[in-house]
C-alpha cells in the first residue's frame, strides 16, 4: 500500500498554491483507492457534503434514517462508496493536473483532470480520463473537508 505522500498528484505542486490543499489532495486520492477506507473516505467532507457520479448522487457522510427503495440520490456518500467498490473491486486514480477554479483567491474551488485504471470482477481492465470539480471548506477543526465533489467521465 502506497503511502498518502506517494500518491499521484503530478502537477499538483505547480499549480496550487496552498500546501494544505495539495495535501489533503494527496489524502484523498490515497483513501479513494482504497477500498477498506469507507470512515475515512466519508471523513474528508463535510457532514452536508454532495458527491456525485453520473446520475449517482449521495449528500451526507451518512444515511438518516431508513428508506424503503435502492434509490442511490437517496445514499450518503459512505453508503455510495460502498456500492461502488462492490461493482468495480480495484481502482487507481492518477490526479494528473490539479488547479483553481472559479474566481476564488484560494485554492478552495478546483478542478482535477486525471486517468485510472477499474478492475472488474470479470478479470478485465479499463483505462480512462476523468475530471472532477471539488469544493473544499476549512472547519471549525482547521481541517480541509470537501463540501462538494463531482466526476465528469
Amino acid at each position: 500500500m502506497a503511502s498518502v505522500e506517494d500518491t499521484h498528484t503530478t502537477q499538483a505542486q505547480h499549480v496550487l498554491s496552498d500546501g494544505k490543499v495539495r495535501q489533503y489532495l494527496r489524502k484523498y486520492y490515497y483513501i479513494a483507492n482504497e477500498p477498506s477506507l469507507d470512515k475515512e473516505y466519508g471523513d474528508l467532507f463535510t457532514e452536508d457534503g454532495v458527491f456525485i457520479m453520473g446520475s449517482r448522487k449521495a449528500t451526507g457522510r451518512e444515511a438518516q434514517g431508513k428508506s424503503n427503495t435502492d434509490q442511490p440520490s437517496s445514499s450518503a456518500i459512505r453508503s455510495l462508496r460502498k456500492k461502488i467498490w462492490e461493482e468495480v473491486p480495484n481502482r487507481d486514480h492518477d490526479a494528473v493536473k490539479m488547479f483553481s477554479h472559479g474566481n476564488h483567491e484560494d485554492d478552495t474551488e478546483l478542478m482535477v483532470l486525471g486517468t485510472a485504471t477499474w478492475g472488474y470482477h470479470e478479470g478485465h481492465k479499463n483505462v480512462g480520463d476523468w475530471a472532477a470539480h471539488i469544493k473544499l471548506e476549512m472547519g471549525k477543526d482547521d481541517q480541509l473537508r470537501c463540501s462538494f465533489y463531482q466526476i465528469i467521465m
